[in-house]
């Protein structure tokens, strides 16, 4: 939309001298029963709370995009709620008329009957068109609805309606009012389209684009173009380049776990906004941050039009420039990121950030929010390895996901802190893809968890024979004679029972005892699910191989990091066996394997805690 739309709040009570043009363009009328019901069960909700508050407050429905036409104000967007307040204002025409008001007026480019139809809605005539079914049945709703009502509530919920501005309570619409040059059929299309819905972000645009916010008739030195224009456009291109920024995944979900498409500046927006004044302003109503803006933009001085709007421009600007800062420096990077991971919000870091007097002091507190959040009672001043092991050692595979997940999810950061000289970084938005889950899967697998339907026991088969018609499980030692055999043995047998019509489980069991014989020769050990045994992987990547052995995992996991698909790096240095101390055994994962595993935890995490790759030199300022 142009730069000279203006928008402004009107209660309903300011729409009723007024006459609307519905064009051809618009379908007719189509709210449910449903949606007529929530917009009335709202107002009374709205009611009640304005009746228990000392404060002034409305009620805002969503944007009335009109423009100009013939005397009259084409409706461009908003018919549905339009029409649904006239008709709510039709079933109360009778106390409307004793307080000396009229309904607006509605009137159509292609359907006149319609215009007729809702002075005095006829129920019989329902079956006649669909604009008069859709009628009736709104009609019909707000009957029911006022029926379930205390006897009086009509007047009650007419003067909240009607209610002026700057009274205790009244319904207010946004007024999107667009320039006299638009295109009004492109603008219909965009909006139903969702290209561009009238949400916050698009409103808060409009507030601070606005022509009567900016200084008239001065040029800018050395320049044609007026002071006004240039202000106006400087906003329109950063608040642009911001939109894009933040179209980034990367950046996104190092400040977010949500994923949105559209209008995610909303997200900056509402960290700007969160100190402004919201008195009178439902913090449920979805169109809090545009309301704390459009009051704040709105109470200026004439003569402080300009200073004021650009200076609150400046500030959501810093609110950005802070997060890309954070973004930008590795350590916070990875602090913070983990942090929203475990859903702390940005608003709780800026409020740590505000308290910190120091770079160090706000690394360290967010290094103890980090301790706080993965560890109950965890007091880094006190912090010891010692600490460190006994906690690792209470948790296992039955502590759930919900509590290993956060501590494997560190492991992963702190390791890539570890070393100053990398560059690498934890991909947020590969771990947060919604198209992923993150399971926590058994290193070594265990050997009672026997796949159990026909397709899972098949797919078990088909991994098997893919990694021994494989170099992959060869290439790592040289195989004797005798094992070659065994496995070439093991690859037919399973070939052949896979096509077999007479495929049963006793004959699957038979053959998934012998491999796992082959692969795990200490299998019949007690099943290992200590943390040391654990690690994250992706939901797909777990599934696909069913419960396999090691080997068969570690191929899987060597072939992905081949193609550059995201691995955690400590899950990749598990399966290729970097945290053990004896690699003699490459193929198979043993107790001593997850004992190493779990050491490197622990101090990993012990000199994360430390202060290793959080604090550098010269961040003491």
């Amino acid at each position: 939309m142009s730069e000279c739309n203006e928008l402004e709040l009107k209660p309903i009570n300011d729409l009723l001298e007024l006459s609307f043009f519905i064009p051809a363009y618009q379908r007719g009328y189509r709210w449910s029963k449903r949606q007529v019901t929530e917009l009335l069960d709202d107002i009374k909700e709205f009611q009640q709370q304005a009746e228990n508050s000392t404060k002034n407050t409305f009620y805002c429905l969503q944007p009335i995009v009109v423009k100009q036409h013939n005397g009259d104000w084409e409706l461009v967007d908003g018919q549905q709620r339009l029409t649904t307040i006239y008709i709510i204002l039709t079933y109360l025409k009778d106390i409307l008329a004793l307080l000396g008001k009229s309904r607006y007026e509605l009137s159509y480019e292609t359907r006149e009957e319609s215009a007729e139809f809702l002075q005095d809605i006829n129920e019989e005539r329902g079956e006649e068109n669909i604009d008069f079914f859709h009628i009736v049945e709104a009609k019909k709703a707000v009957e029911e609805w006022f029926k379930a009502q205390d006897g009086t509530y009509k007047v009650d919920f007419i003067q909240t309606l009607l209610g002026p501005k700057d009274t205790k309570k009244s319904v207010q619409v946004i007024w999107y009012q667009i320039d006299e040059t638009e295109n009004v059929t492109e603008v219909f299309t965009r909006l139903n389209m969702g290209k561009i819905p009238l949400v916050n972000a698009e409103l808060v645009k409009a507030l601070f684009l606005k022509s009567s916010n900016f200084a008239k008739d001065v040029t800018e030195p050395d320049s044609n173009k007026p002071i006004q224009d240039l202000q106006q456009l400087k906003i329109s291109q950063e608040w642009d380049a911001i939109e894009k920024r933040l179209q980034d995944e990367a950046f996104w979900y190092f400040i977010t776990n949500n994923r949105i498409e559209t209008n995610r500046i909303e997200f900056v927006l509402a960290l700007a906004a969160k100190n402004l004044d919201s008195e009178g302003i439902l913090d449920t109503d979805k169109l809090e941050i545009f309301l704390k803006f459009n009051r704040l933009l709105n109470t200026n001085s004439e003569q402080d039009k300009t200073v004021d709007v650009t200076r609150e421009w400046l500030k959501i600007k810093q609110c950005f420039m802070t997060l890309e800062e954070w973004y930008n420096d590795r350590a916070l990077f990875h602090l913070i990121g983990y942090l929203v991971s475990q859903k702390v919000s940005i608003t709780n870091i800026f409020d740590l950030h505000q308290a910190s007097l120091t770079k160090y002091d706000f690394r360290q507190t967010l290094l103890e929010q980090v301790l706080n959040r993965t560890f109950t009672g965890g007091n880094i001043e006190a912090l010891s390895q010692e600490w460190l092991e006994e906690i690792l050692n209470s948790f296992t595979y039955e502590s759930g996901a919900h509590k290993l997940r956060p501590i494997l999810l560190l492991f992963n950061v702190s390791s890539l802190l570890a070393n100053p000289a990398s560059n690498a970084r934890f991909q947020f938005d590969k771990y947060k893809d919604p198209s992923n889950g993150w399971d926590i899967e058994h290193i070594r697998s265990v050997a009672s968890d026997m796949p159990n339907s026909k397709d899972k026991q098949k797919a078990w088969l088909e991994n098997v024979v893919d990694y021994i018609s494989s170099d992959e499980h060869v290439s790592v030692y040289e195989p004797d004679t005798e094992t070659v055999s065994d496995e070439q043995n093991i690859r037919l047998e399973a070939q052949a029972l896979i096509k077999t019509a007479t495929f049963n489980n006793d004959q699957f069991e038979t053959l998934y005892n012998k491999v796992r014989e082959h692969y795990d020769p200490d299998g019949n050990e007690d099943v290992d699910n200590s943390i040391g045994n654990l690690t994250l992987l992706d939901s797909s990547t777990n599934r696909s191989y069913q419960n396999a052995v090691f080997p068969i995992k570690r191929s899987k996991i060597i072939a992905l990091d081949k193609k550059a698909t995201f691995v955690p790096l400590c899950t990749k240095n598990a399966f290729l066996k970097y945290y053990s101390k004896q690699v003699d055994k490459m193929l198979f994962w043993e107790t001593r394997d997850s004992e190493d595993h779990q050491r490197a935890m622990i101090e990993m995490l012990f000199g994360f805690f430390q202060g290793v790759g959080v604090h550098q030199k010269g961040v003491s300022s």
